[in-house]
């Protein structure tokens, strides 16, 4: 199958403009990767086997022969590494393979092999910067502007508001909308539960086989006292799905408020997701807020 770049990067910045984002903010993270350049951003973990000759071997070969035929990069800056771009991100195959367990589904992001999940903080232009500023209220200083961190830092050092969401282009959009937004790769990744050699949880009390869940380091470097912070989840129909949803938000929201934030769930229309002209609704609406270990829908003015 030929690839012709400048074909696959219109249709990439097209699917991230479809989704309410900056133009800017896609081309300051994204970028079209085809043939053998895939497996640089995906398979660099130093715990994949390879051959005696350092090669990958045949089976991961075979499982992500699909990456050669194209896709989309997103990778944002490393808080917790003086805010240079992280090697972590995520890619969009074209063509995506089909999941092993469930064959009727198709695997639509990759994140690099053997590596763990971490949390993405899209670059933006200072315009956008600025929209964020004016949203909360909290001026950008000279100091700020000329930080090697630059906007995160901004976000870390004044406590401002951030808001979780589920994937990569939906934190594009909240930013577009001048909201600080942070992505995970999926709703229960802004946590882990400690695990021995056999993958399985290890038990905190004998009676019961969990392990006691922590924030991802990348969220607990955001988790500081007294900072508002939103989750903001798709809503589902399918009872499964809610209650996974309503799972995870309640692990993640505990440890988040363990922190010393104030945390609130944003609850938007059954299925209106992000992005979507709703969104400035749902946050300025209908929260629910954690209080006393439990959430408690609450009717919020703009």
């Amino acid at each position: 199958m030929r690839i012709i770049e400048s074909d696959s990067q219109a249709l990439h910045l097209q699917e991230w403009l479809n989704s309410c984002v900056d133009e800017e903010i896609f081309h300051l993270n994204a970028r079209s990767l085809y043939g053998i350049t895939p497996y640089e951003y995906l398979l660099y973990s130093p715990k994949i086997s390879r051959r005696n000759d350092g090669r990958l071997r045949d089976r991961d070969l075979k499982k992500y022969q699909h990456i050669e035929l194209g896709g989309w990069w997103c990778s944002g800056v490393d808080p917790l590494n003086n805010y240079v771009l992280m090697m972590w991100g995520c890619f969009k195959p074209d063509h995506p393979r089909r999941d092993r367990q469930k064959i009727h589904k198709l695997i639509k992001y990759e994140h690099p092999y053997r590596e763990e999940t971490r949390a993405f903080f899209l670059l933006v232009p200072n315009r956008i910067w600025v929209k964020v500023s004016l949203r909360c209220g909290i001026p950008i200083t000279e100091e700020d502007l000329q930080h090697p961190g630059g906007f995160w830092h901004w976000v870390w050092r004044h406590n401002v508001p951030v808001t979780i969401v589920e994937g990569v282009k939906k934190a594009g959009a909240l930013l577009t909308a001048g909201y600080a937004a942070i992505a995970i790769p999926g709703v229960n990744a802004g946590y882990r539960t400690p695990q021995d050699e056999y993958g399985t949880a290890t038990c905190v009390e004998r009676s019961r086989n969990i392990g006691k869940p922590s924030l991802i380091p990348d969220l607990k470097h955001f988790a500081t006292q007294g900072r508002q912070v939103n989750i903001c989840f798709d809503q589902d129909n399918k009872p499964e799905t809610v209650q996974r949803v309503r799972t995870a938000i309640s692990r993640m929201g505990r440890l988040l408020v363990n922190e010393g934030c104030s945390l609130r769930v944003i609850d938007l229309p059954l299925g209106a997701a992000i992005p979507s002209p709703k969104i400035n609704r749902a946050f300025c609406s209908k929260v629910v807020v954690y209080h006393n270990d439990n959430f408690q829908s609450t009717e919020r003015p703009c």
